[in-house]
């Protein structure tokens, strides 16, 4: 379909909506519209890309010629990225038969020493550039050795170092030190170093390229005296190589094939309203037409007046607002015991408000009933510690018996109120946990047990040597492999939201 064809079709269909293709329609009208062309409802994740590019008027109405140039563009963008996903696709198939050809060439012929090996095994050094900052005015160079084999660079500006030098050096134990060493003219005429560091070949066991930023240091590995940036790949078995790249080549071709596969997907759903179905029986025609009226009927019913019903909000408050709630009265409850502690001692309540901000701190969200429980026991406590004080220095007042000065009955009285207001403050914070503990998901059945093990029983023993056994397991060099290693790389399934990715990639 070319582009000439496409306009045409397009205009043929929209004339049924309207004459005047300048004239602006709602967006819920174009999509009706839309809807009633095809055999099953326009895809709404590609018209939301579609009209979020068009220009828009009042209310966000839009017209038909605006739409129909994304929609070309749309196509244009769409057959562009078919057109190179297939020439990278050809480039891919071409590499494979290669590397295969090249494969069935080595595996007769490659053989392996003690170690296993390869005996061509090569290690590919590849010096960048970097940055110097050791002391000294000179050009700077680096050595590099294995072994008995030692390869030196160009000299090089030490303020903006630029080496791109090559070197290869041949593996015959995997165990072979390689140092790089990094000095100027001056130091090398006093058979001194600017700084040094040492690889270690199991890190490049997965013969893949590696970029790394190597940090150079002093000869009393003290003090940063460069940083360079290199290229390193050790082939140590170019069959397993091969076979890694073969497996790689194809999942690149899978891949560039299901991309063209959405790619054409897209554009036959955006082109679905506009496409010829002249070859289709008449009778299956008004019998899906008709189908798909109703269906359309349905969705865009006049009572509903295009617009979507609010949802309800639930006005109930959750655990975690309950959490908050009780956070709130607990500060409040911390104000007034320092200011009752003027006069009254508060140790209790100070050990009480302690404890709940502990868990206030690490535990935002609502995790274990265990702490709620420790809280609510330990203000019940204070409530009737606070009632028997009460008790004793409210008792002159109820039989007249006050035998304070005005100083000491001002302080006394203070103390009284205050004591009041913060008993009323614990009896909320008691409320709020007991609602929290009423609207807990599972409140009954939050065992004590449970709860105990989590926080003071062997869990986080168990969780700890978990953790030591995983990070012991991802220490391990798993590069070291054995002779016979496959590597797999299966093509990963596609989820719902790539699905989507690849829908709106023309507008990338």
């Amino acid at each position: 379909m070319n582009q000439g064809e496409i306009m045409k079709n397009m205009d043929n269909v929209f004339k049924q909506l309207t004459n005047n293709f300048n004239e602006l329609i709602s967006r819920e009208q174009l999509l009706r519209f839309l809807d009633q062309k095809c055999t099953q409802l326009y895809d709404r994740i590609i018209f939301e890309q579609l009209y979020s590019r068009m220009p828009k008027g009042i209310n966000g109405y839009v017209s038909v010629m605006d739409f129909k140039n994304i929609v070309l563009q749309a196509y244009q963008t769409l057959t562009s990225k078919i057109n190179q996903s297939s020439t990278l696709m050809d480039q891919k198939k071409n590499e494979l038969n290669q590397i295969s050809i090249k494969l069935k060439q080595l595996t007769n012929t490659e053989r392996y020493n003690n170690y296993n090996i390869s005996l061509q095994s090569t290690l590919t050094i590849q010096i960048l550039d970097g940055i110097v900052e050791f002391p000294g005015n000179s050009l700077v160079f680096i050595k590099i050795g294995c072994d008995e084999i030692i390869y030196q660079t160009k000299y090089v500006n030490r303020n903006s170092p630029q080496w791109g030098d090559t070197f290869t050096f041949p593996i015959q134990s995997g165990q072979e030190e390689i140092w790089l060493a990094i000095m100027d003219e001056e130091s090398a005429k006093n058979k001194q170093i600017g700084g040094q560091v040492q690889l270690q070949l199991k890190e490049f066991y997965d013969q893949k390229i590696h970029q790394e930023e190597l940090i150079f240091m002093n000869e009393l590995n003290t003090v940063r005296s460069a940083v360079v940036k290199v290229s390193i790949q050790w082939i140590h078995s170019q069959t397993k190589y091969l076979e890694q790249e073969i497996l790689e080549t194809q999942q690149q071709i899978q891949e560039l094939k299901f991309d063209i596969d959405e790619y054409n997907n897209d554009i036959n759903a955006i082109f679905q309203p506009f496409q010829q179905q002249n070859t289709i029986d008449p009778l299956y025609q008004l019998e899906q037409s008709q189908k798909q009226q109703l269906s359309v009927n349905q969705i865009y019913s006049t009572q509903q007046n295009y617009s979507v019903e609010p949802p309800k909000q639930n006005t109930e408050i959750t655990p975690n607002q309950w959490l908050r709630i009780s956070l709130i009265l607990t500060l409040m409850f911390l104000v007034s015991t320092i200011a009752e502690s003027f006069i009254k001692t508060q140790f209790l309540d100070f050990l009480i408000l302690f404890y709940s901000l502990w868990f206030y701190m690490n535990n935002f969200e609502l995790q274990s009933l265990l702490h709620i429980k420790i809280m609510t026991f330990m203000y019940i406590l204070s409530i009737i510690y606070d009632g028997f004080w009460l008790f004793i220095y409210f008792k002159p007042y109820l039989k007249n018996e006050v035998k304070y000065d005005h100083q000491e009955d001002t302080f006394h009285q203070y103390t009284v109120v205050l004591c009041i207001l913060v008993l009323i403050e614990k009896l909320f914070i008691i409320l709020s946990y007991f609602k929290l503990y009423l609207k807990s998901p599972n409140a009954r059945q939050n065992i004590f047990d449970e709860q105990y093990e989590i926080c003071f029983g062997s869990y986080y023993q168990n969780k700890l040597a978990e953790s030591q056994k995983q990070a012991q397991y991802s220490s391990k060099v798993i590069r070291q492999g054995t002779p016979n290693i496959k590597y797999v790389y299966p093509l990963q399934q596609q989820s719902q939201s790539q699905r989507q990715k690849y829908s709106i990639r023309y507008v990338q």
